[in-house]
């Protein structure tokens, strides 16, 4: 059996024919993979909601001021960031699919566009045409150089959404774990030593742009050093983004690329907007925009506004709870259901109004265990107070629980009230911080009884 020699690697006399050949079999694979990246970036979104429900409720320990806002505007960015990079991937897909139609039309009538046949139309028209449009094949030519374009940025976006994903992810794990170590009190001087390199930074980087310390070698050293401290935090992205970046800097005029730059980044700037909006509005379905609102309609109160989420039977599966929940909105049993939702929010006030005692530390530790379990039950039954209507429960006899789907901990028991009325019903959930402190209100919930 004779063997079948290997066909021989074809002989390039210059890189420029290798180059050539790969790109005229790259439309194919562009092609595939923003057909793929779009399915991929479609199931992007959701995966965010989840990942940011589960911070918002076991790791936020906030939910005031700007380190509450900060994670639902860089989940926001990351969001618009989505969207933008299935927009770019889009376009290109539908861009190079009209190309291949094009190149395949050519391929038919190899000589192109015959403007001088074109029937039902003057002879000055059709040099018009002809002026205006161009050959068949230079359209192609250029249709192709714009889809190599956006193929190009949209990686860009790409580059860009992973370094803030893996930039956002480092800074949370840290502060997770640094910031319970930092007293209240040194809380603000942190802070403030925090921005200092950060001002630095800024402050350093616009003195070494200026012209006149470029135009010196050894501030031209200083600024490319300089500029290259913050390669690292691209998460080995810096490289693949600074030769797209570069190839449109040397070749796009630079009054040109700022507008296209300020251009992308309004754009940018409106859908990262529009985006943080209708997140606010999924986290709480109480905020509504003005353009929304209703004369004779409000949601402040939680006393005369039904939550679907405070209720078993109307919640959807798979959504956290908010603060609370009882079994049904309309009631027929002479009981009442009840759900405590524990979040990590509520961790600093309970912190702060219940100090842990002083252990033994000689005793066995699964005794020290069943200790801490019982000062903690007795604790929270004392400072959460349940009322139905006018009647109030000094211990309501809260258990610990965690509910599956999603994982959530929080506290459960069952009521039994004697004073419910037909009709509409209130159960309001405060806390009573010891020696007289202010009252803080976690639900009011409005409910029906109705008697089997």
């Amino acid at each position: 059996m004779t063997e079948v020699p290997l066909p021989e690697e074809p002989k390039y006399t210059r890189p420029e024919e290798k180059l050539r050949e790969l790109t005229s079999q790259s439309w194919n694979l562009e092609l595939v993979i923003s057909g793929a990246a779009m399915f991929a970036i479609l199931q992007l979104p959701d995966l965010l909601d989840v990942v940011f429900d589960y911070f918002r409720f076991n790791l936020l320990s906030h939910t005031t001021g700007m380190l509450a806002l900060l994670p639902s505007l860089v989940y926001s960015m990351m969001k618009a960031s989505c969207y933008v990079l299935f927009a770019a991937f889009l376009t290109n897909f539908v861009m190079r699919a009209f190309w291949v139609g094009l190149v395949g039309l050519l391929s038919v009538y190899p000589t192109g566009i015959h403007y001088n046949r074109i029937p039902f139309v003057s002879k000055y028209a059709q040099e018009q045409m002809s002026d205006e449009s161009g050959s068949l094949q230079n359209y192609i030519i250029r249709l192709d150089r714009r889809c190599n374009i956006v193929f190009a940025v949209s990686f860009l976006f790409v580059f860009f959404l992973i370094t803030v994903a893996m930039a956002y992810t480092v800074s949370i794990i840290g502060y997770s774990f640094i910031r319970p170590l930092i007293p209240d009190e040194h809380m603000s001087v942190v802070k403030v030593l925090a921005l200092l390199p950060v001002i630095g930074y800024f402050v350093t980087a616009i003195m070494l742009s200026l012209p006149a310390v470029r135009a010196n070698p050894r501030g031209a050293r200083l600024q490319y050093k300089f500029s290259t401290l913050l390669q690292r935090l691209y998460w080995g992205l810096s490289r693949p983004s600074s030769f797209i970046l570069n190839t449109f800097y040397s070749h796009i005029p630079a009054k040109k690329m700022v507008r296209m730059t300020g251009l992308m980044a309004m754009l940018f700037i409106v859908t990262m907007t529009i985006s943080f909006l209708t997140d606010l509005s999924r986290q709480n379905e109480r905020i509504y925009t003005v353009i929304n609102s209703r004369h004779l309609f409000s949601s402040s109160v939680d006393s005369l506004f039904v939550t679907a989420d405070t209720y078993d039977n109307l919640r959807s599966e798979g959504e956290y709870i908010e603060t609370a929940s009882i079994q049904s909105d309309v009631i027929r049993e002479p009981f009442v259901r009840l759900y405590v939702a524990y979040p990590k929010s509520l961790d600093m006030l309970l912190t702060a109004i219940s100090k842990e005692p002083v252990g033994d530390d000689n005793k066995p530790v699964a005794e020290k265990r069943r200790n801490y379990a019982t000062w903690s039950n007795a604790q929270i039954n004392s400072l959460i107070q349940v009322s139905v209507n006018d009647s109030v429960y000094k211990d309501a006899g809260l258990l610990f629980t965690i509910r599956e789907k999603p994982r959530q901990q929080g506290w459960q028991t069952l009521l039994l009230p004697k004073n419910l009325k037909t009709g509409r019903n209130t159960l309001r959930i405060t806390i009573q911080p010891p020696k007289g402190g202010e009252l803080v209100e976690i639900a009011n919930i409005p409910f029906w009884y109705v008697a089997e």
